[in-house]
């Protein structure tokens, strides 16, 4: 640093020199000024050549990033979680597990960019199942809770490389359920709730939200059509109603109904106040799919919503 000063304060006396020398009737030559510049330069190139070091960190950052190395993560906040994955990665951008990690820790942080960009880093390196998943579910967040082409391209991924993986499954089937494809949505929650274990909690989450979406009354096109004819009578709600459950009904008497037609005539019966007749429809749709684990898994929780007979006496 001292070189240095030295250097700049002969700079600005041979400037100042070159400059005032005209005012002062000096005799300095014009190519004196020049000349020292030159000089000079040179001079400070070669005290930077022996003295710098551009490539190494400074001593503020240095210490900072020892010490968040040396820290248990789990006594860190988020931001500086964060800044330690991020020390790795600079160190080492080869390492996919730690830009997967700063790829969840930027997602927790509602920093969803950054974490996909992290995210497509670790896929570069080390493609994994799960972050794939995490890829998919952070493009989701980003867009509000619609399962983009893109999210659904990670989670294609993801459940090639791992069908177990409750996430994969469970966002495939919303984005088919999304997409007005109630069958597909069945078949990837049912194939996923058959691969997990009875007190897997991710069992429990996907099940209810399945029943939650799989009985949710579906609009009928032909239905609505045959209503806004010009000679179709006035219905009342409760007709229209009426008529939905009967459809149901014989859909599901012909052996025809899917665990979807299945579960809206259990809860339309249950809004109806037809208690005995939603228990009646699920007793029938347990034993319809008693050799489907994932299936049962579905309508034991809608037994819980509607209880037994047994348990109303």
């Amino acid at each position: 640093m001292i070189a240095f000063a030295l250097i700049a304060a002969l700079i600005g006396a041979a400037v100042a020199i070159f400059v005032l020398a005209p005012f002062r009737g000096a005799g300095v030559p014009r190519w004196a000024g020049p000349a020292s510049a030159a000089t000079l330069l040179v001079l400070a190139g070669g005290v930077y050549w022996i003295g710098g070091a551009p490539d190494q960190p400074g001593a503020p950052y240095a210490r900072q990033a020892a010490e968040r190395r040396a820290a248990d993560p789990a006594t860190l906040g988020p931001d500086a979680r964060i800044e330690r994955l991020r020390d790795i990665v600079r160190e080492d951008a080869g390492d996919g597990e730690a830009w997967a990690m700063l790829g969840r820790e930027l997602a927790r942080a509602e920093r969803e960019m950054e974490a996909i960009n992290a995210f497509q880093r670790s896929l570069s390196i080390d493609p994994q199942a799960r972050t794939f998943s995490d890829l998919g579910q952070t493009v989701i967040n980003l867009n509000e809770g619609d399962v983009t082409p893109d999210a659904q391209a990670a989670f294609e991924a993801a459940y090639r490389l791992n069908p177990d993986l409750p996430e994969a499954g469970f966002f495939l089937g919303l984005g088919a359920y999304q997409n007005g494809d109630r069958a597909a949505a069945t078949a990837y929650w049912t194939d996923t709730l058959s691969r997990l274990e009875a007190g897997d909690p991710y069992k429990t989450i996907i099940a209810r939200q399945a029943t939650e979406f799989l009985s949710r009354p579906d609009v009928d096109a032909g239905a609505v059509a045959a209503a806004q004819a010009e000679d179709a009578p006035v219905l009342s709600p409760q007709e229209r109603i009426a008529g939905m459950v009967g459809r149901l009904s014989e859909r599901v008497g012909s052996g025809e109904g899917s665990l979807s037609d299945w579960l809206v005539l259990i809860r339309v019966r249950a809004m109806m106040d037809d208690m005995s007749g939603a228990r009646s429809a699920l007793t029938e749709a347990e034993a319809a799919f008693a050799d489907d684990a994932g299936a049962s898994a579905i309508l034991a929780v809608a037994r819980q919503a509607v209880g037994s007979d047994a348990g109303e006496e």
